[in-house]
């Protein structure tokens, strides 16, 4: 907890007014008026209900607060210390108590035993009441030889007696019970005793344990709404007991967060301090409670991610394949990854290579790979083993998932036959497998130069192409044939059809942007001879990305007409220039991802040369006013430019 926050606070209990009466006003400035609950809500005139700003660094909050009003300054002294955890020994015979009252068979055997007792204890009460509801529920008519109106009576007279002795406990967690019953008749009472407990956590009466039960009792109960305008008031609470969170109990805290409004930012703010004191202490269990929490909250902090992206780079070894999975998921569900988080992943498949039995946890790696782009080659290598020696164990239904990674990071598994086993893999499945994951994997082994001709002519067959409604799928399998025709001189197409009018291609905006910015540079370095044109789609092409030019450099002869480009084409006469976005890029920052490396690939064959600029580096030089350094960046790109 930052120093800030903590003086915010205890300035403000020090400062707090000691009153005479329940109409005085408070000055304190700190203090944002009086909302007083007390009087219409609480009927409590010890307590008044406010506001408190608390400054945390930049950021200012205002949370709700409850304040003991005094009468007297020796009444701050006689608040009591806080209980000991166990008060006396009447509750540690709770059962034997409750195991008495259970054999009362009507409510005049429970007057009567109640009556025997020396002292009524809170507990002997609890279970008096509990007796009481439990005779209540019998439906069937009781002989009884008095009156029911006496019975009625004294049943009532007798249960208001029961509940001021147990709203007079020392032992909170007596309290704690009744909230938890679903007596109807404890019903009516219990907001009484829910502001007994708060009462008592404002004066730092419970335990951490107890104001985290009594939290989570107002979340499941929060459509009461005394309950839910209480839940943001235990805030100091959890401040109050700061020194007792340690690794054994922070994932007890983390577990309200979903259930708090207001005051969550000042909880969070306490959490992560803790979390960044105990984290190498933290069990594998809370961790994981933890992380489920960051879903359910949708919290994002790059100061705790990297924590436990430490904590996992220090506990992978001890992990199973059922808790690694839930983990990898969980971080990529969060969108987090770092160099802690690789490095443990790759230990993991390294040493325990032979020993992975799950298929889903080789599907859950590999996709975190994928969304993450990490084109490690250890992980890789070691999940491209996994899939030749289990391919066929694995459902029809996972194999995409399992593939097409390997194409859209650009990797080529080590293991020669990884291909051809999958795809002879694939054509004993082809029935069982639908035409998006299969044109998926087909157009993934080309991006890594594997032509799947087998597989591409089972679905190039009239009778499977007439099954294909959807309009997205044709356009892969037109990719497909295009790519195949381009690349492979033993395929027979293109054999699909082609469009008699393509489809625009839009231009990202972040491209489109830039290149404008940098229009008037790019005019000064290609000359008066050539001219340059933006956004161009070669005809004669499927309607794709891998065919947008984002900037054609071409000579003036040559037209703005684009249509009969390949009859004007003289090689290496065209230059394409591609700018590369962030996301176009692997995680080294380096290597192309498998479609963008197909797009150079294509436009090379077609006889272009391929100039690629990294936006990146545009919109840094661009930004910093640089124009002699983005010239000298953009020339040297083209004189270095990939010849086809």
């Amino acid at each position: 907890m930052s120093l800030v926050f903590r003086r915010s606070y205890i300035n403000f209990r020090k400062s707090v007014q000691i009153c005479g009466n329940s109409n005085c006003s408070n000055n304190n400035g700190l203090i944002i008026g009086n909302r007083s609950f007390s009087d219409d809500k609480l009927k409590n005139h010890d307590f008044t209900h406010t506001t408190i700003l608390i400054e945390n660094g930049y950021n200012v909050q205002e949370l709700p607060i409850v304040i003991r009003k005094l009468n007297d300054i020796g009444e701050f002294e006689n608040v009591r210390k806080l209980e000991p955890p166990n008060t006396t020994s009447d509750s540690l015979n709770y059962n034997l108590i409750q195991a008495e009252f259970k054999q009362c068979a009507h409510l005049r055997d429970v007057f009567s035993l109640i009556t025997k007792c020396s002292k009524i204890t809170p507990n002997i009460a609890l279970a008096a009441i509990e007796r009481i509801y439990d005779l209540e529920k019998i439906t069937t008519p009781m002989v009884v030889d008095i009156k029911p109106d006496y019975i009625s009576d004294a049943k009532g007279a007798i249960l208001e007696k029961l509940l001021r002795v147990v709203i007079r406990t020392e032992d909170t967690n007596t309290i704690l019970n009744i909230l938890k019953t679903d007596s109807s008749l404890l019903h009516p009472y219990k907001h009484k005793f829910c502001d007994e407990v708060l009462n008592r956590v404002i004066d730092n009466k419970l335990t951490l344990d107890q104001i985290c039960n009594f939290t989570r009792y107002l979340i499941n109960n929060n459509v009461d709404p005394k309950y839910s305008e209480t839940i943001d008031k235990m805030w100091v609470g959890f401040i109050e007991k700061e020194d007792e969170i340690d690794e054994t109990n922070i994932d007890l805290l983390f577990k309200i967060l979903p259930g708090l409004k207001s005051s969550k930012r000042t909880i969070i703010v306490l959490l992560e301090q803790k979390l960044s004191d105990y984290w190498y202490k933290i069990k594998v269990s809370s961790m994981q409670d933890i992380l489920e929490i960051f879903l359910q909250v949708k919290y994002f902090s790059l100061q705790s991610f990297a924590i436990v992206g430490s904590w996992f780079n220090r506990n992978i070894h001890v992990l199973d394949e059922d808790t690694l999975l839930d983990i990898i998921t969980k971080l990529t569900r969060l969108n987090y990854t770092d160099c802690q988080v690789e490095k443990a992943v790759e230990r993991y498949m390294k040493y325990k290579e032979s020993k992975i039995k799950s298929h889903i946890l080789i599907v859950a790696i590999l996709n975190y790979c994928m969304q993450f782009k990490i084109r490690n080659k250890d992980i890789l290598n070691v999940c491209g083993n996994y899939l030749i020696n289990n391919i066929n164990n694995i459902p029809a239904s996972f194999l995409k998932c399992c593939v097409y990674p390997y194409g859209y990071l650009n990797f080529q598994p080590d293991n020669k036959e990884f291909c051809t086993i999958i795809e002879k893999n694939l054509l004993v499945k082809f029935d069982k497998m639908n035409v998006d994951d299969l044109s998926n994997i087909a157009l993934s082994f080309i991006y890594i130069g594997q032509y799947p001709f087998q597989l591409v002519n089972r679905m190039f067959s009239s009778e499977y192409l007439t099954k294909i409604s959807n309009q997205d799928i044709m356009n892969r399998l037109k990719l497909i044939d295009t790519a195949l025709s381009l690349e492979a001189q033993e395929y027979p197409g293109p054999l699909l059809p082609k469009d008699h009018w393509l489809k625009p291609i839009e231009q990202d905006i972040r491209v489109q942007n830039i290149l404008e910015k940098i229009n008037e540079t790019f005019l000064s370095i290609v000359g008066e001879s050539m001219k340059i044109s933006n956004g161009v789609l070669l005809p004669n092409f499927c309607s794709d990305q891998t065919y947008f030019i984002d900037i054609m450099i071409h000579p003036i002869d040559f037209g703005n007409n684009f249509s009969n480009w390949k009859s004007k084409c003289i090689k290496n006469k065209l230059t394409a220039v591609l700018v590369f976005l962030p996301d176009h890029y692997c995680s080294d920052d380096k290597t192309l991802i498998g479609p963008q490396m197909m797009r150079v690939k294509h436009l090379q064959l077609l006889g272009m040369k391929v100039v690629g600029l990294k936006y990146s580096q545009l919109s840094q030089l661009h930004t910093l006013y640089d124009k002699p350094g983005l010239k000298k960046y953009i020339k040297q790109s083209i004189e270095n430019a990939i010849t086809c």
